[in-house]
């Protein structure tokens, strides 16, 4: 089972779910918050691992679109020394969040896991294009709709 929720950070330091938040963030450049994502009951990410959001979004849509054609993907948070990795392995693909010593490890059916972050990242991005309309997601949005 693949979970995926994502949070924005508020001005007073809380997260709020992105489909509850109404407030535009404070910087439209540097928008803060936290991609949850839970394989089979393991955190490989959370709350814990936030940083400026809309940038490691479009780091995941387009690790998904490498990993689907190459069999591998990988990146670093944008703002956090946290490599995320994608390795496809058959009809699997094997998550691994390492953040310093600390490593997670999950695995998944490829099938669930692309659906999941899709679903989960057109829900993000048609939020945020409407919380901040300056921004442009076309390309991101583009990678997970292909």
């Amino acid at each position: 089972m693949v979970e995926v929720e994502t949070f924005l950070r508020s001005a007073d330091g809380e997260f709020v779910r992105v489909e509850e938040s109404r407030i535009p963030p404070l910087d439209n450049d540097y928008i803060e918050g936290a991609i949850r994502l839970v394989i089979n009951g393991l955190e490989v990410i959370g709350i814990e691992e936030w940083d400026y959001v809309d940038q490691l979004w479009c780091y995941i849509a387009e690790m998904v679109t490498k990993m689907q054609s190459s069999g591998y993907a990988e990146t670093y948070f944008p703002d956090q020394p946290i490599k995320l990795s994608l390795q496809a392995a058959g009809s699997r693909v094997l998550v691994t969040a390492k953040s310093g010593e600390e490593i997670k490890v999950a695995s998944t059916s490829s099938v669930e896991f692309v659906d999941a972050i899709k679903a989960a990242g057109v829900v993000f991005f048609s939020e945020m294009s409407e919380l901040v309309p300056d921004n442009s997601y076309a390309e991101a949005q583009r990678e997970l709709s292909g």
